[in-house]
């Protein structure tokens, strides 16, 4: 007898269904794909213990006739592909015909469907892929698929099952995913006769989001648009400080599917580099739209993993358009007059390293002066809450006053709100100064609270901007030569790095051996010792693994940054923090320093008077 026979018929389709349904949440997401598919406009998903028990999904789409049902059955049996080539233009969620017979191997199923002009449906009833009883059953339009007891026929697959918690989150995280994708269709999730989620047909993705993310995200969401050629992209992109502990909350879409992949989510995390923690994850809701021959969807059998055919023109332009985003992003607008106190603009001359330096009282340091010009600010997006009154800016003054000693001492409301009149953009340095604590953090008085803003952080990001947009040119010659000596490891890394860094603005020569000095360094950077600038650079290199371009200029740029910036502690004079924070204004996403720890925070009147007991 022959080594090699034909498997048979159900233990062919239970090895499918292994590669099909992992899990229950699998068994939704094909269930629920289907009725997509199938055009409804309500679904409704079912659950006992967490699907292990039961899952049922209805919905009330075109339904089938008696003879489609049965077809169905059949593995590879499916509507959506007719020959070969339709497999380059894939249109439909499911299309390759194997969830149904597949599921219906693993499981003791039920499916009860009618199609729309017939006037009775039809009742099959499965288990373990054998076929039990077919009925003629009145039934309103549309499909009902209920499946119980998960791989009772696979005990192998069924005890790898996770307790029902923990099925019942992967459940409803794929669910949230497809009730993202399609805000035109009422989608409920009920778990032990429990609803979890009941999303109401919406208007638009900004309505779903808000359903799905809650109303205090939705508000820090800036909207996504842009469009050339063959690439599409919209959706939504939070404010750097709204942050999570994992990528569950990058929703990202692909011609309509939810997609995990890889490479799309790093194009995320790198446009949000220098803005957030490692470790942490923005909110992203992204939706591509590319034409179905550039990208192939049959790679898994889950259909979660994707394929671009041309992968550096589509996540480039996806980076390119994030970054034209988060640079626009700017803390929320609120009701503030007309500025009446001038920004100071006076520089701070500060000679080159390795000149003579005037001993003086107060730190003295180097800035852009801030840039004029409209920035784009999202009228109801950002990190500071709407407030009740409209604020004066006071005029000038020479000193910015102490908190009074006077506990007693009664503050003069804010005038209240003119009709009708426009709301500027909010501006750190439209807010009185109270002072600084600690030589460390800003107290600035806002309309509805208090600010307090980090001024290393501040100054970080300000000195992180500039330097991001410096060219070959904008470099400071030192006025002697800064020569330090490297162990031969760090030296090769030097060497492999000098065009990246001459880029940025420095001037680095070869002094023999593992020597090696500086010239010139960039402007901003001029009081700072090239030689710490540089080993913390080589430093953050090696513990961040960079590589090559951009990775490599972001990492110098952020410790060049951190090395420029004022320092906690440092006291600064009125017009120096009046000059940070008009310089602060101008600056792109003012929320986080380039490591992605906050710059400022605010609390509120109403925080306060909780402190207090006076609600």
């Amino acid at each position: 007898m022959g080594k090699i026979s034909i498997l048979p018929e159900i233990l062919c389709n239970q090895i499918a269904a292994g590669e099909v349904v992992e899990r229950p949440a699998a068994v939704v997401k094909e269930l629920v794909e289907n009725s997509i598919d199938a055009g409804s406009t309500k679904i409704s998903v079912s659950l006992l213990q967490g699907g292990r028990k039961e899952m049922r999904v209805t919905d009330n789409g075109c339904g089938m006739n008696p003879e489609d049902a049965l077809l169905a059955l059949d593995r590879h049996a499916t509507s959506k592909l007719r020959s070969v080539e339709d497999l380059g233009a894939i249109a439909t969620l499911g299309f390759r015909g194997e969830a149904i017979p597949s599921i219906a191997a693993v499981s003791r199923f039920e499916l009860i469907t009618r199609e729309h002009p017939i006037l009775s449906g039809v009742h099959i009833r499965i288990e373990g892929g054998v076929i039990k009883d077919v009925r003629e059953k009145g039934c309103p339009a549309g499909t009902q698929v209920t499946v119980r007891d998960l791989f009772y026929n696979v005990p192998a697959r069924r005890k790898f099952l996770r307790t029902v918690e923990t099925e019942l989150s992967y459940i409803s995280d794929g669910f949230l995913r497809i009730a993202m994708a399609h805000p035109e269709i009422h989608v409920q999730l009920i778990s032990q006769e429990r609803a979890l989620y009941d999303f109401p047909r919406g208007e638009g993705l900004s309505q779903r989001a808000a359903q799905v993310l809650g109303l205090e995200v939705s508000r820090s969401l800036t909207p996504v648009e842009f469009e050339r050629e063959d690439l599409q992209v919209s959706g939504f992109l939070s404010s750097p400080d709204v942050q999570r502990t994992n990528a569950q909350s990058l929703f990202l879409f692909v011609n309509g599917r939810p997609v995990w992949d890889k490479l799309l989510q790093r194009t995320v995390m790198n446009a949000y580099e220098a803005l957030i923690p490692r470790g942490k994850f923005p909110v992203a809701v992204l939706f591509l739209r590319i034409p179905p021959d550039q990208v192939d969807v049959n790679v898994h059998p889950t259909k979660r993993e994707i394929r671009f055919r041309n992968p550096g023109a589509v996540l480039g332009g996806v980076r390119q358009v994030l970054l034209e985003i988060l640079s626009g992003i700017r803390p929320k607008t609120y009701g503030f007059a007309p500025q009446e106190e001038p920004i100071f603009t006076r520089r701070f001359p500060s000679p080159g390293y390795g000149a003579a330096r005037e001993t003086q009282a107060s730190f003295q340091f180097r800035m852009p002066s801030p840039v004029s010009g409209p920035s784009a600010v999202p009228p109801e997006i950002g990190h500071i809450g709407p407030a009740e009154r409209v604020y004066v800016a006071p005029g000038p003054a020479e000193e910015i006053p102490s908190p009074s000693p006077d506990l007693t001492e009664r503050r003069e409301p804010f005038p209240e709100p003119v009709p009708g009149e426009p709301s500027e953009e909010f501006r750190f340095s439209s807010l009185p100064v109270l002072g600084q604590l600690s030589n460390a953090f800003i107290l600035l008085e806002a309309p509805d609270g208090l600010i307090v803003v980090d001024q290393h952080a501040a100054h970080e990001r300000v000195l992180f901007n500039e330097l991001s947009r410096q060219t070959s040119h904008a470099s400071q010659m030192l006025t002697r030569p800064a020569v330090f000596h490297l162990l031969p490891r760090e030296a090769a890394a030097l060497g492999k790095w000098t065009r990246a860094l001459t880029e940025l603005g420095f001037e680095i020569e070869p002094f023999g051996g593992s020597s090696f000095a500086v010239h010139s360094v960039p402007a901003p950077l001029t009081d700072c010792n090239p030689e710490d600038v540089l080993r913390d650079f080589l430093r953050f290199a090696e513990d961040e693994g960079l590589a090559s371009g951009s990775s490599i200029l972001a990492g110098l740029v952020k410790v060049a940054s951190c090395h420029g910036a004022i320092r906690a502690g440092q006291k600064l004079r009125p017009e120096e923090i009046r000059h940070l924070l008009a310089t602060l204004d101008s600056t792109e996403v003012p929320f986080t320093c380039p490591h992605g720890r906050p710059l400022f925070f605010k609390l509120s009147y109403d925080q306060i008077c909780r402190l207090f007991k006076r609600t």
